[in-house]
């Protein structure tokens, strides 16, 4: 991968970090290119098991690199940028293996959108969370729009958008838009605990449980319970599920080895 993204692996757990940090984590066009490429690296890779996404050196993501934006001259040239980050984040939130975003320091404008794109987001208490796009006279556009609304509600999600406010983590936490907040510098490591506490149960019914239910947010709610039923008609009699029945019969630590 190019040097703005950095992949570790650890097991079946992938941390993706942003590494621009004399921007603040800013994307710019370069950048949005190698993380495309590695979320469809991702996508292929049959043995990973959870993503950590995060930034480096004390800041999530602040925005889009406005310097480098200057390139796109015309309203079509913006719009194809929104619409390449909307592919990207859409692949990224489609992925199988669930995506838990660390937040350190600040997720702005753009980098507040990444987030949602996420399955979870912890954020350490010297977290700052804002969509700061307003202030710059134009909006969302990398689907984090349509993310917030499902997310926390439309007044909340047009009082964030429409002032620019910037959250603390606790504020954040407090309207749901993110799931814990930890001690200042511990974001990382409490993502990487979640991540290691998923990637030990059985694959294929996390893989199952993502997609019932990141496929059935976009149904109705018959759709999505018949679609849920079909879900867990493919684990019921699975050699992981026979295995765990048989060691709580037996009391004993069950060994998961399907793929």
């Amino acid at each position: 991968m190019g040097k703005a993204v950095r992949l570790d692996r650890e097991g079946g757990v992938c941390v993706v970090t942003i590494d621009r940090p004399e921007v603040k984590n800013a994307l710019d066009l370069e950048t949005i290119e190698i993380l495309s490429d590695v979320v469809d690296g991702l996508a292929r890779d049959s043995a990973l098991r959870a993503v950590v996404l995060t930034g480096s050196e004390g800041a999530f993501i602040s925005g889009g690199d406005v310097k480098d934006f200057l390139r796109l001259d015309d309203p079509e040239a913006g719009k194809r940028m929104a619409q390449r980050m909307q592919s990207v984040l859409g692949r990224l939130e489609a992925l199988e293996a669930p995506v838990i975003a660390a937040i350190e320091g600040v997720a702005l404008g753009g980098g507040a959108e990444v987030s949602l794109a996420c399955d979870m987001r912890i954020a350490s208490e010297a977290a700052r969370i804002a969509f700061k796009q307003v202030s710059l006279g134009i909006m969302v556009g990398w689907g984090g729009g349509q993310r917030l609304l499902r997310l926390v509600g439309r007044s909340k999600a047009l009082r964030l958008l429409l002032t620019g406010v910037t959250l603390t983590a606790a504020e954040a936490a407090t309207i749901g838009l993110v799931d814990e907040v930890v001690p200042a510098r511990q974001a990382l490591g409490a993502a990487l605990a979640l991540a290691r506490q998923i990637a030990v149960q059985p694959a294929r019914a996390v893989r199952a449980t993502k997609r019932a239910l990141h496929y059935g947010a976009e149904m109705s709610r018959a759709e999505a319970a018949a679609f849920e039923a079909e879900c867990f008609r493919t684990l019921w009699g699975s050699r992981d599920h026979r295995e765990a029945v048989a060691a709580l019969l037996e009391k004993r630590t069950p060994a998961f080895r399907e793929e």
